[in-house]
């Protein structure tokens, strides 16, 4: 079954960590057959542990907990201490795991250097905090970045803001690309909620010509083979609608029922 919403549906946000894992393999597969000879793509992934037990700044901690103890002998003994209150019970903070998923285009003919970043972004990408300041220090790696952005939240740290754009071309979802000989120039491809995905070029070496990636194929697939026909689209998503976008997509739902 197929997604009630033309383009993007804006209620697997939600269910980013499976959209998000299946979008990389996709984009893998997608491109494979169509690189120019000596280029591959590869799916990557950095795992990350964020406690704020140790120093760095950059580090924080979800509200995860595990029992580790209970009773007198979880805690030391109170000197002077004669009359029992409660009862403890000690909890320990389980460092959050981020993991970080990226494409890679890299070259075998040179010994595997990357030529181009295709990153989709995830909440932790756009948000304050590691993962942010970590993605930005790709952009300085001196490769092709392709930013695909299909989260609705706030792209204020992220080069390219939707203020940046004309008003006129601020939609819910964007594509960004910069290429290796042009770091401080990113080209915007602004991606409406009510239309379907579009094919981007994909930059590769500067002798070759881009190659095109079809997005919505690949977000139809995702919603087909991940089961989210289940998707209850009688409540608000997350985050909610605009009052146009909440009206029409009322309309819409409404007409597939």
């Amino acid at each position: 079954m197929r997604s009630p919403f033309p383009g993007m549906d804006p209620y697997l946000e939600s269910r980013w960590g499976d959209v998000h894992t299946a979008l990389c393999i996709g984009i893998r597969s997608a491109l494979q057959p169509v690189l120019p000879s000596g280029l591959r793509a590869r799916a990557e992934q950095d795992v990350l542990v964020e406690d704020e037990s140790q120093p760095c700044r950059d580090q924080r901690v979800e509200a995860d907990i595990a029992v580790v103890g209970t009773g007198a002998a979880a805690v030391a003994a109170v000197p002077g201490a004669s009359i029992a209150t409660v009862e403890p019970i000690v909890v320990r903070h389980i460092p959050a795991v981020r993991r970080s998923r990226w494409v890679e285009i890299i070259d075998t003919t040179v010994g595997g250097r990357v030529v181009t970043a295709i990153e989709i972004l995830s909440p932790g990408n756009k948000r304050s905090g590691r993962l942010n300041r970590l993605y930005r220090r790709k952009l300085e790696a001196g490769v092709n970045v392709v930013e695909i952005d299909l989260l609705r939240s706030s792209r204020a740290r992220l080069p390219v803001r939707r203020e940046s754009l004309p008003a006129d071309r601020r939609e819910a979802y964007l594509t960004c690309v910069c290429r290796s000989d042009g770091p401080s120039q990113w080209i915007a491809y602004p991606m409406p909620l009510r239309h379907p995905l579009p094919t981007i070029p994909i930059p590769c070496r500067p002798a070759d010509s881009d190659v095109p990636l079809s997005l919505q194929p690949l977000i139809d697939q995702i919603y087909r083979e991940g089961g989210h026909d289940d998707i209850d689209y009688s409540k608000p998503p997350e985050p909610p609608f605009g009052a146009d976008d909440s009206a029409w997509a009322d309309a819409l739902l409404k007409a597939r029922a």
